[in-house]
C-alpha cells in the first residue's frame, strides 16, 4: 500500500514539474522553481534512464556454441558428494576467441586440459573464481572449430550458496535424499542455472547440447536420465555403469539423473516407450495419474500437428522434491504429492500437472526461451495445455472451471505483483516463476486463441514449432507465426498483454430503448492507465431474446464507449464476451430477474458460476425449477450447487417438491461424485 501511494505522489510531481517546466520557458519570472530544483529533476530522470539501461536482463551473449557433453559421474553418499569426469565439446559462436568460459559452481577441480584435432593443446591455463573456470587457449580460434575440454572435478552441493523462488525451493542442482540409510535417493533439479552444480557447462537457456552420461551407482539402483540406455556395465565393486545417450539437442537446465530404487511401470505410445518410475508399493496409484500419458501424447500431437519429438517419455516420483515438478527432457521429475489425492477432483488436478510437464516438450524442451525474461513462451504454454486436455478429457465445463482457478491465483497476486509478462526488469530469474508466467499467460493464450480462431491458432503453433524447432526463441518469434498464418499486423494484442502489464477492468452497462427498439451496451475501462494500457478488445456480445440468441461482433477501441443495435423486443438479457475469453474484471448491471435467465440460459461455466453467486440468496419459485433442471446436470458442480440452492420454504408446487426428492434420492445412491452425494442425502433430510 505504501509503495503504490508513494509511486502516485512521484507521478503526480513529475506531470506537474512537466508542466511548470514549460511555464518557466514561456514566462520565467513566474516560475515557481529554481534553475536547481529544474536541473536536480533533469539528473532525476537521467539516473532513472541509467538505471534502466543497467538493470535490463537480456539474454546471455553468446561466446561458445555447447555441442555435446560426454559426462562420467560417480557419488558418494556418504559426503554427499560427486566425482566426475567431463568431455565438453564446444566452438566459438562468431567471433574468434582465445578463451572459453564455464559454469561450475562448487567445485573442487583435479585436472583440465583441452585437446584440438584430437590432439591435446599445450600451454593452456584456468583461473577458478566466483564458480567460474575461465580457460585461457594458446591462440585464437575461430567458429570453424572444434574444441573438446577435458575436465575432472569433485562436486560439492551442499556448499552451493542457499537460494531459491516459491516455486522452486533450491538451488544444489544435485540432491541426496536419506544419504544415511538402506534406502538412499538421488536426482537433479536444473532449473534454472543449478545444473552447474554437478557438471561444468555454459548454464544458459539459449545453449543447446547432446549428451553422454555414464552413471555409475549401486547395484541395486534403477538410474534414469535424458535419452536412450544403450547400456549397462556390472562393476566389480558392486556398482553399475548405465549409459544414457541423449542425441537430440537440448538446454543444459533440462539434463537430469536420478538413480533409487524404484518400481518400472511400462507403457507405450506408438514405438515410444512410455516408463513410470514409482517407490514399490505406489504402483496402483501411479496408474491412476500417469495411466492417460498415451492419450495426452495422441492428443498434443494431433492439435499441434506435431508429433511428440523425443525418443523415449519417462516419468519419476522422487522424495522431497524442491519444485512441484519438471520437465527434462523425456525424463519428467515430480514430487511425492502428484500420488496423493481425495477425490477424482483432486486426481484431475494431479493429472494436469502431467499434462503441464508433457507439455514442455513441445514449449520449453523442443523450442526454448532463449532468456528467463522470455519464460512465459516455456510456462504459459505449459499451463494452458492444462486447459486444453481438461476441455478434450472432461469437457468444457471442467476446462471453464480449472482456468477459473487460474484467473482467481493471477487476480490474487496482481493486488501486490503488477508486472509486464515479459520481464526483462525482474531482481533475480527465479522471481519469473509467478501466476504472471503461468496463469497470466495461460489466460492470455486462451484469448489469443479466441481472437484468432481454432484454426488459425493451432496452425501458428504448428509453424511456430516448425520454424523455431530445437532452437531458442523470444516473444516475437511467436507473433510472428501468428502474423504469418492470420495475415494479421498483431503487435497491438502482443503490446497489450505479452509486453505489459494489469488487465482491463470493465464497467458495462446493459440497456434497452422500447421506442427505438436499441439494445445498448456501454463499455467504460476504468484500470489505472499508469499501471495497464487502454486496451483494443475483439470480442462479441449475445443478446437472448425469448426465442433465439444473436450474436454480434465488436471491438472496443475506447476508454467509454457505446454499441447499439436493433432489437424487436426487450433482451431477456446481454452477455458480452460469450465465450468468456477475455482476460479482465467485469463489473455489471444485471438485475435479479436477469441472473435468473443467465442461469436458465447461458451456456458456459463462468456465466452460471456468476449467477449462481449472485442468486445465493435469492428464492423464488422460478429458481427452484431452475435448479430442479440443474440438479441432474452433467457438470457436478452445477448439480452440487443446484442442490444447495433449492429451498421447499418459499415453495407452494407440491408436485416440484416430490420431483426434486425422487431426484436427491437418486443422487445420493448413485451420483459420481461424493461431494454431490453427501449433499444430496443432507438435503433429503431436511426436506
Amino acid at each position: 500500500m505504501k509503495s503504490g501511494k508513494l509511486l502516485i505522489v512521484l507521478l503526480t510531481a513529475f506531470f506537474l514539474s512537466c508542466k511548470t517546466e514549460k511555464i518557466v520557458i514561456d514566462k520565467p519570472e513566474k516560475s515557481s522553481y529554481s534553475v536547481r530544483e529544474l536541473i536536480d529533476n533533469d539528473i532525476k530522470t537521467v539516473s532513472e534512464k541509467e538505471k534502466l539501461i543497467s538493470n535490463y536482463k537480456a539474454s546471455n551473449t553468446i561466446y561458445a556454441n555447447l555441442i555435446n557433453t560426454e559426462l562420467h559421474i560417480k557419488f558418494n553418499y556418504s559426503k554427499k558428494q560427486a566425482y566426475g569426469k567431463a568431455v565438453i565439446t564446444l566452438k566459438p559462436h562468431f567471433y574468434p576467441t582465445d578463451s572459453i568460459i564455464l559454469d561450475a559452481r562448487e567445485f573442487n577441480i583435479n585436472e583440465i586440459s583441452v585437446s584440438y584435432k584430437n590432439k591435446e593443446i599445450n600451454n593452456i591455463s584456468y583461473l577458478y573464481k566466483n564458480n567460474k573456470i575461465k580457460i585461457k587457449l594458446d591462440k585464437n580460434y575461430t567458429r570453424n572449430d572444434t574444441l573438446k575440454i577435458y575436465v575432472n572435478y569433485t562436486a560439492n552441493p551442499e556448499k552451493v550458496k542457499p537460494g531459491g523462488s516459491p516455486a522452486i525451493h533450491s538451488n544444489k542442482g544435485l540432491y541426496f535424499i536419506n544419504a544415511d540409510t538402506e534406502n538412499p535417493q538421488i536426482w537433479t533439479q536444473g532449473e534454472t542455472e543449478s545444473n552447474s552444480c554437478w557438471f561444468p557447462t555454459i548454464d544458459s537457456p539459449n545453449q543447446k547440447m547432446t549428451q553422454d552420461f555414464y552413471i555409475t551407482a549401486r547395484n541395486d539402483f534403477i538410474s534414469l536420465s535424458n535419452g536412450k540406455l544403450i547400456s549397462s556395465v556390472a562393476n566389480e565393486d558392486n556398482t553399475r555403469t548405465d549409459y544414457w545417450r541423449q542425441d537430440i539437442p537440448h538446454a543444459p537446465y533440462l539434463a537430469m539423473i536420478a538413480a533409487g530404487k524404484f518400481s518400472v511401470i511400462k507403457d507405450h505410445w506408438r514405438d515410444i516407450p512410455l516408463n513410470v518410475y514409482v517407490e514399490k508399493g505406489k504402483e496402483e496409484k501411479a496408474e491412476k495419474i500417469f495411466g492417460n500419458t498415451p492419450e495426452m501424447i495422441e492428443f498434443f500431437s494431433r492439435i499441434l500437428n506435431y508429433d511428440f519429438p523425443w525418443d523415449k517419455y519417462s516419468q519419476i516420483v522422487v522424495k522431497n522434491f524442491v519444485s512441484g515438478a519438471m520437465e527434462n527432457t523425456g525424463a519428467v521429475v515430480f514430487g511425492e504429492f502428484v500420488l496423493n489425492f481425495r477425490n477424482e477432483q483432486h486426481r484431475i488436478k494431479n493429472e494436469t500437472v502431467v499434462a503441464h510437464e508433457l507439455s514442455h516438450h513441445w514449449f520449453g524442451d523442443l523450442v526454448t526461451c532463449e532468456s528467463w525474461a522470455n519464460l512465459p513462451l516455456n510456462e504459459s504454454f505449459a499451463t494452458y495445455f492444462e486447459y486444453l486436455w481438461t476441455e478434450h478429457k472432461y469437457g468444457r465445463f471442467e476446462a471453464d472451471n480449472h482456468i477459473s482457478d487460474n484467473f482467481n491465483e493471477y487476480n490474487f497476486e496482481r493486488f501486490f505483483k503488477n508486472k509486464d509478462l515479459i520481464r526483462f526488469y525482474y531482481k533475480h530469474r527465479d522471481n519469473m516463476f509467478d501466476a504472471h508466467s503461468y496463469q497470466k499467460g495461460g489466460l492470455i493464450l486462451h484469448m489469443l486463441r479466441y481472437t484468432v480462431g481454432d484454426d488459425a491458432f493451432f496452425k501458428a503453433l504448428n509453424l511456430y514449432l516448425k520454424t523455431n524447432e530445437y532452437k531458442t526463441v523470444e516473444i516475437h518469434n511467436l507473433r510472428l507465426a501468428f502474423e504469418e498464418v492470420t495475415g494479421e499486423d498483431l503487435n497491438w494484442f502482443f503490446n497489450e498483454w505479452f509486453l505489459n502489464k494489469g488487465i482491463p477492468e470493465l464497467k458495462i452497462t446493459y440497456g434497452y430503448i422500447p421506442e427505438t427498439k436499441s439494445a445498448s451496451i456501454k463499455i467504460e475501462q476504468t484500470q489505472n492507465l499508469n499501471k495497464a494500457p487502454l486496451y483494443k478488445i475483439k470480442t462479441s456480445v449475445d443478446i437472448y431474446l425469448p426465442d433465439t440468441v444473436i450474436n454480434k461482433k465488436i471491438t472496443v477501441t475506447k476508454q467509454s464507449q457505446t454499441f447499439k443495435f436493433y432489437v424487436e423486443t426487450r433482451p431477456l438479457f446481454i452477455n458480452f464476451d460469450p465465450d468468456n475469453a477475455v482476460l479482465c474484471k467485469k463489473d455489471e448491471n444485471y438485475t435479479i430477474t436477469e441472473y435468473t435467465d443467465i442461469l436458465d440460459k447461458a451456456p458456459l461455466y463462468s456465466d452460471k458460476i456468476e449467477a449462481f453467486n449472485a442468486l445465493i440468496y435469492t428464492r423464488s419459485h422460478k429458481l427452484n425449477k431452475i435448479y430442479l433442471r440443474l440438479a441432474q446436470h452433467p457438470y457436478w458442480k452445477f448439480r452440487y450447487k443446484a442442490i444447495s440452492g433449492f429451498n421447499k420454504n418459499i415453495e407452494t408446487d407440491k408436485i416440484l417438491i416430490d420431483k426434486f426428492i425422487k431426484v436427491l434420492k437418486e443422487i445420493s445412491k448413485n451420483d459420481k461424485n461424493i461431494k454431490v452425494r453427501n449433499l444430496a442425502a443432507k438435503k433429503l433430510k431436511n426436506l
